[in-house]
């Protein structure tokens, strides 16, 4: 891949985990209840576009909600394994497994 698509990439994962940052800030300050932000992800799983499943924006929904839910992660988390698949449709080892946050 390009080196500006990696850093694309990194970017867009980087700002999926700030959200997360915020949502976990704001409910230890009591400022606001993340169970809330569970049960919304949780509306636009499902209501999400045929087209849009099994992708990256249902793996991120999905992480999103769990992790307002305080779920156990699942392993790796399903971002990861939908990149892997990415990067690497055949299986093989094309790079290091950055783990995303």
């Amino acid at each position: 891949m390009t080196r500006e698509f990696d850093s694309l990439l990194e970017t867009v994962a980087g700002l999926a985990a700030a959200n997360i940052v915020i949502v976990e800030t704001l409910h230890e300050h009591r400022i606001l209840d993340k169970t809330h932000f569970a049960h919304a992800f949780g509306r636009a799983l499902d209501t999400l576009a045929p087209e849009h499943r099994g992708g990256m924006i249902e793996q991120v929904l999905q992480n999103l909600r769990d992790r307002c839910m305080n779920l156990p992660a699942r392993g790796s988390s399903d971002a990861q394994e939908w990149l892997d698949r990415l990067f690497t449709p055949d299986g093989s080892q094309d790079r290091p497994r950055d783990r995303l946050p």
